[in-house]
């Protein structure tokens, strides 16, 4: 390479360098937004939890964003009447509170026809291959308890704040999202055998059960 397209090629690659790491702004300071106003919510809910206003704090998630700033400044509005009202409505369409396996940008849940599979098998999408066995370790946050050596890491879904529990993890078993998911895509970086939609697999199996199964196969297998 001629010297001065290296030294256009140094700038360039640098400014990448520099420059890059912006991609991820907007969506860190949306969360950090996301976050505060979280915060201020449970902090308001452990009040009225205290003045009897609400039965729990999580009943606040139930109130819409009006609702919390009429709530603030009068003591007299119901807010556990509006909350079940409304913990009522949504449950009608999502009465497990699961999200679904698969959705597109347009709100359209498609559902794939059921496989056949044997009575103690489950069935999802293969992501990553590789056969493992071992106990589950079911988790529904991560930092509810470590993944040991060898266990199979059940879980709804994963985000950044999961990869750390990959490292130990022998296979990984998820109940939603498809295969370019967050859970997807560190299994394959790290190796680790990978299913992903399987229905209600948080709900099917339990701590301390064991597994096998083929993540290039889709099929766990329930061995007790």
């Amino acid at each position: 390479m001629r010297p001065g397209k290296l030294r256009a090629f140094r700038k360039l690659y640098a400014r990448l360098e520099n420059l890059a790491a912006l991609r991820e702004s907007p969506k860190y300071y949306w969360i950090l937004g996301v976050n505060h106003l979280r915060r201020r919510a449970i902090a308001l809910a452990d009040q009225w939890v205290k003045e009897g206003r609400l039965d729990s704090s999580d009943q606040v998630f139930y109130l819409k964003l009006d609702d919390l700033v009429r709530a603030e400044s009068g003591s007299d509005l119901d807010i556990r009447a509006i909350a079940e009202d409304n913990r009522a409505y949504y449950t009608q369409f999502n009465p497990h509170n699961d999200p679904p396996v698969l959705i597109d940008s347009r709100g359209y849940i498609p559902r794939l026809p059921p496989r056949s599979h044997k009575e103690n098998e489950l069935v999802g999408t293969p992501v990553s291959s590789g056969t493992v066995k071992g106990p589950v370790n079911l988790l529904t946050r991560p930092d509810e308890k470590p993944i040991r050596p060898g266990d199979i890491l059940v879980t709804k879904a994963t985000d950044p704040g999961w990869t750390t529990l990959f490292i130990n993890a022998a296979g990984v078993l998820l109940e939603s999202g498809g295969a370019l998911q967050h859970g997807a895509s560190v299994a394959r970086e790290m190796g680790k055998p990978c299913i992903v939609g399987i229905e209600k697999v948080t709900r099917i199996l339990e701590d301390g059960q064991t597994v096998t199964f083929d993540g290039a196969v889709g099929v766990v297998t329930i061995l007790d």
